[in-house]
């Protein structure tokens, strides 16, 4: 089965487990902004592959619905405030809600999902119970403050390291690995894993196949960044030369472009983001492109989804050949062959 097919399958029950957490009471304004992104919708990859990892290894999907709700309501208050702290105008082909509501407001919302969040980890935990519950308890707490790690490694590189030639690609691996792999990719499927009731040797394994994913997966969104348009992803395209986030990309021009040229993206990236234009913008796309810095990029994704694919055989030898297994291998590709 295709993941994208698996994703529509569940897409409806965690949603609607979702909404059964939102107040539907006063003050009606508020609760209409909590709900704002929550009613969007998103991919839902994050709680499929809960769902999925679940299922693997023969738990119950009624068991990991709940958690998959939980699961998708963390994504969507995190944008809440991801958005304003990296100043994305658009968020699923709407205006962030920063720009319809105010970042008071915006964030104020994304803090109410946060403790509906937390009741729903809570009801999640209770329904598991015993051992079970506590170590998805504590694996989902874990996830989400590497999460928070990650966004302050993300932002220090950003807004702290100005000069493009004073960034490693160590440090851009350390950072997408906590904001990104764990909590988009092996995080999800180790919650799953503990649903099914998986030992913790058995997480290690999960980690060691999803770390690479997940960094392939981040590696495609900084490309799609630079090549896709707005319409198709949703959200604010080329907002990482506005935002001066040290990608893998940018890393890759900084190694192969001349002097002239690496100055003149220097100064571009010096630059506070309202003072860039979209000139600045296209310029520095026309520079990747010209270095070959976006399909070099690319080719490292590739290597890590091989890496992937390949250290999830090992991982999961044991795991007799279903529908479910092909599933989760198919999940890997569409996760590293993403088009938005």
């Amino acid at each position: 089965m295709r993941f994208e097919d698996y994703i529509a399958m569940h897409k409806d029950a965690v949603y609607d487990t979702l909404c059964g957490y939102l107040p539907g009471k006063a003050p009606e304004e508020h609760y209409k902004m909590v709900r704002e992104y929550v009613e969007r919708k998103g991919k839902y990859a994050r709680p499929s592959l809960l769902l999925l990892w679940t299922e693997l290894h023969g738990g119950s999907l009624d068991d990991a619905i709940l958690p998959a709700a939980a699961q998708q309501v963390s994504e969507d208050w995190l944008l809440m405030h991801d958005d304003i702290e990296d100043g994305n105008e658009l968020r699923r082909g709407k205006p962030a809600a920063h720009v319809m509501y105010g970042e008071r407001f915006a964030i104020n919302a994304g803090d109410a999902l946060h403790m509906i969040m937390w009741d729903m980890v809570r009801g999640a935990s209770r329904t598991l119970g015993g051992i079970r519950g506590d170590r998805f308890y504590e694996k989902f707490y874990d996830m989400l403050t590497v999460t928070a790690e990650g966004q302050y490694k993300d932002m220090h590189l950003t807004h702290d390291v100005k000069d493009i030639t004073m960034f490693g690609l160590e440090d851009y691996y350390d950072s997408i690995k906590a904001k990104s792999a764990y909590y988009s990719v092996y995080g999800p499927m180790q919650l799953g894993s503990i649903i099914a009731d998986m030992d913790d040797s058995y997480l290690q394994q999960v980690e060691s196949y999803g770390v690479p994913v997940g960094n392939a997966f981040q590696i495609k969104d900084d490309i799609l960044d630079c090549t896709s348009t707005a319409s198709i992803l949703g959200k604010t395209v080329g907002n990482d030369v506005l935002d001066g986030v040290k990608t893998g990309i940018l890393w890759h021009f900084v190694q192969d472009a001349d002097v002239h040229e690496l100055e003149k993206v220097r100064k571009i990236y010096m630059k506070e983001r309202d003072a860039k234009t979209a000139d600045d913008v296209d310029e520095v796309l026309e520079l990747f492109k010209k270095y070959g810095s976006i399909t070099a990029a690319g080719r490292d994704a590739d290597a890590l989804a091989s890496e992937a694919l390949s250290r999830f055989e090992q991982a999961e030898e044991g795991v007799p050949e279903s529908d479910m297994k092909e599933t989760a291998r198919n999940a890997i590709r569409a996760l590293v062959a993403r088009k938005k």
